[in-house]
């Protein structure tokens, strides 16, 4: 969400909604008016489950994918990475991939994040993992090396 501030005392401050409709303004408690954003400012993800219909089928239900996920095989395979848990891992102390540590031996990534990875690489491998980022003393394919 994001918040914009009134400079007169009058008006109560806005805060945008994704999905509200246009043109729409509600007041959730005083001072506090949600109205719609364009539906191009958030990204949208959603993450496909197959569920049991009862009578031995499945079908697919997609489900609002959230940002930040725990980094494990599980994940990894419902989100459709094809690396481990490991690699992904790496490329987050490495700081290619935005994560968080959550407990001593669990680690967040932001899924959003690893996608604008995969796609820095994809546009050119060998040019990616050879370039030096400013401020880097390491090539990129250095930096992974030492995030053991």
């Amino acid at each position: 969400m994001k918040t914009a501030e009134s400079t007169s005392a009058v008006s109560p401050l806005r805060i945008q909604v994704v999905g509200a409709r246009p043109g729409t303004t509600i007041e959730i408690v005083p001072g506090k008016t949600f109205f719609s954003l364009p539906p191009d400012s958030v990204d949208t993800i959603a993450v496909t489950e197959l569920v049991p219909a009862g009578d031995g089928t499945f079908r697919p239900v997609a489900r609002v994918c959230p940002r930040w996920w725990m980094l494990n095989a599980k994940n990894l395979k419902a989100l459709n990475i094809a690396i481990s848990d490991q690699s992904l891992a790496r490329l987050v102390r490495a700081k290619f991939v935005r994560g968080q540590p959550i407990t001593p031996r669990g680690i967040e990534f932001d899924y959003l994040d690893y996608l604008r990875h995969q796609a820095a690489v994809a546009a050119d491998a060998e040019e990616f993992w050879d370039k030096k980022e400013p401020g880097q003393l390491l090539t990129n394919i250095e930096r992974y090396r030492a995030a053991i």
